[in-house]
């Protein structure tokens, strides 16, 4: 399950970061504006998580609860990332309360890592997963 799996998949591509980028994966990106309706929630979202903190009014409670479980290994794993310098969106699947977008989130190492968010019901986001 995509919840579930979210904050494990977090640190195991955090901790593969070093070893597996020996090029810049930043180069030869051309910064876009990111064009999704969720690039502002992700990026509250990762920073948030990065400080130690689960946002509680961007996650809904499956979520809120699988981030909860894990943040004190994804916090530091994300903060020794550095701060996002650049987001661009990917795509986006579904519609509606289905609706899950992709972005490239790039952190100030250099390090990117794709990132989907969504299953936005009542205010908040149900989805919320990373791969390298």
């Amino acid at each position: 399950m995509r919840l579930s799996l979210m904050m494990a998949t977090v640190v195991a591509g955090v901790a593969l970061a070093g070893v597996a980028n020996a090029q810049d994966p930043h180069a030869g990106h051309e910064a876009q504006p990111a064009q999704g309706q969720y690039s502002a929630s992700l990026t509250r979202m990762i920073t948030a998580t990065a400080d130690g903190e689960c946002p509680a009014d961007l996650m809904a409670a499956e979520l809120l609860t699988a981030c909860n479980e894990q943040v004190d290994q994804i916090g530091p794993a994300l903060q020794s990332l550095g701060p996002i310098s650049d987001m661009a969106f990917v795509s986006a699947e579904g519609e509606g309360e289905a609706r899950v977008e992709t972005y490239e989130v790039f952190f100030e190492s250099g390090q990117m890592l794709t990132w989907g968010i969504g299953g936005y019901t009542d205010g908040k986001f149900t989805v919320a997963f990373v791969s390298g």
